[in-house]
């Protein structure tokens, strides 16, 4: 039997303190709906006693390696069909050996080996600098309907948003990201402190924060305007976040999360790559930018928040605009587009260029 009719799928991605999580949490959500259908592994690179307890207790087949040395070898121990790439970074040598006998995937807006991807998957329709300019070589699917979100992002009822948002004080979320490396949540924590207006200001420090938790807690207390309350989240942010009128984010993947669920957000770019990716939620009115650079936002992140408090029914309209903008389905999308693409454009195109290396292992 050709098992090659079959594919088997090989998911690398790459989070650490330096890379943040998000990677990571994509592609665990593509790779659960690819193993609906088709035999998975997962590969994860980084820090171990961060990236385990995400992949750990879904019915997924994973590796977690601490650097990129350990990619190659597992590879041709399994010696997949498809290799689906989440990582700005691969060693380029090692990704070109992998693509000579095998379908490459990226669902990365940022990665060094995106021109030499056979396709690409992005959650918007506005270009990265990484994807402009690609060969006719890359297939590239792009816009809203390729969002990946994490399985605990549900839509926020127009009746509970209302009512949440009719209470005082104003119910914020900060979240910047799983890892925060550089400690932006206590640079905007500070920040926000000095502001008079009063605020119910939700912190929640993601699963590799490893800053001084005592800092904040001293932050805190040094205010008195703010109720201010200071939660480690995993698969609860979202329990927290719906109960919540405005997030202030980092313009990731929880950026799309909150278009979704209906939730208005000021997102902190920290570099060039942000604006590209928030652009189209900033067109269709759900979210605001801020920056980059970060520190330069602030004053900017706090006219918002003053504005914003004494603007509620923006805060309404921006929620509703959020509706039927991002249907969910992202994630399934992906998985079933990739074993269509594996059938009809790679193997075929494979079996006319080298044949035997398309014949099963």
């Amino acid at each position: 039997m050709d098992k090659s009719a079959t594919p088997r799928i090989l998911v690398v991605c790459r989070g650490s303190s330096e890379h943040g999580l998000g990677h990571v949490m994509r592609a665990r959500t593509v790779a659960s709906w690819l193993s609906k259908r088709l035999p998975v592994d997962v590969l994860a690179i980084g820090d171990l006693e961060v990236i385990e307890p995400l992949l750990r207790g879904r019915g997924l087949t994973f590796w977690v390696e601490a650097n990129l040395a350990g990619a190659l070898p597992l590879y041709r121990r399994l010696n997949p069909q498809v290799v689906v790439f989440d990582t700005m970074e691969f060693p380029v040598d090692d990704f070109l050996a992998i693509k000579r006998d095998t379908m490459t995937v990226s669902l990365s807006p940022a990665f060094n080996c995106q021109p030499h991807v056979h396709l690409v998957f992005h959650r918007t329709q506005y270009l990265t600098q990484d994807l402009i300019g690609l060969g006719s070589s890359v297939t590239i699917r792009r816009g809203l309907d390729y969002v990946v979100l994490r399985e605990t992002c549900h839509k926020i009822p127009e009746d509970t948003y209302i009512r949440n948002l009719n209470r005082g004080p104003l119910a914020v979320a900060i979240s910047m990201g799983g890892v925060d490396a550089t400690n932006h949540t206590l640079q905007l924590l500070t920040s926000i402190s000095q502001l008079s207006t009063p605020l119910l200001l939700w912190v929640l420090l993601g699963e590799g924060y490893a800053h001084s938790y005592q800092a904040l807690v001293d932050c805190v207390s040094a205010d008195t305007r703010h109720e201010i309350i200071l939660a480690k989240t995993t698969d609860s942010l979202w329990r927290v976040m719906e109960t919540c009128s405005l997030a202030i984010l980092a313009g990731g993947i929880t950026t799309y999360e909150a278009a979704f669920a209906g939730l208005p957000s000021i997102n902190l770019l920290r570099n060039d790559l942000g604006p590209p990716l928030l652009k189209e939620l900033v067109e269709r009115g759900v979210g605001i930018p801020a920056g980059p650079p970060f520190l330069a936002a602030l004053p900017q992140v706090n006219a918002e928040l003053v504005r914003l408090e004494q603007s509620r029914p923006e805060l309404l309209q921006m929620h509703r605009s959020a509706n039927g903008l991002i249907d969910g389905r992202g994630a399934e999308r992906i998985a079933n587009e990739i074993e269509e693409f594996y059938h009809a454009e790679y193997r075929p195109a494979c079996k006319l260029s080298a044949p035997d290396k398309c014949q099963a292992a």
